[in-house]
């Protein structure tokens, strides 16, 4: 006799996997591009804009420009940047002046090198050759 077994079939497990994949990788992708796919995409299905692109696009054009040479880390569009422009949730950002890669400095040579040899160093340099 046979008996039918019971759960999940092979293609509705495949299905499954496929969708967790696709959501584990919009995640990713959200992640890499500073920016809520899935809010984005939640507002675009309720048919409004989410609060925090709202609210940085209506403010963004009306604030006055900030003191020269103070940078603020802001978000604008759903992404993170450093502006020179005052924003309204923007933090002031201290630039850290770096010189860059020094070039590696040459060893001072060995007093031993410049003095000249003595009459035994040369004998056993010669003998050594």
């Amino acid at each position: 006799m046979l008996h039918k077994q019971r759960g999940l079939g092979l293609i509705q497990v495949a299905i499954i996997m496929a969708s967790l994949a696709a959501i584990a990788m919009a995640f990713l992708m959200s992640a890499r591009h500073e920016r809520n796919f899935f809010a984005e995409g939640l507002g675009k299905l309720t048919g409004k804009a989410p609060a925090s692109a709202s609210a940085s696009a209506s403010a963004a054009p009306a604030v006055p420009a900030a003191p020269a040479g103070v940078l603020r880390k802001c978000v604008i569009d759903g992404k993170t940047v450093l502006s020179d422009v005052d924003c309204k949730d923007g933090k002031v950002v201290k630039a850290i002046d770096t010189r860059g890669i020094e070039a590696p400095k040459m060893p001072k040579p060995d007093p031993a090198d410049s003095a000249p040899q003595s009459a035994t160093d040369k004998m056993i340099e010669k003998a050594t050759r």
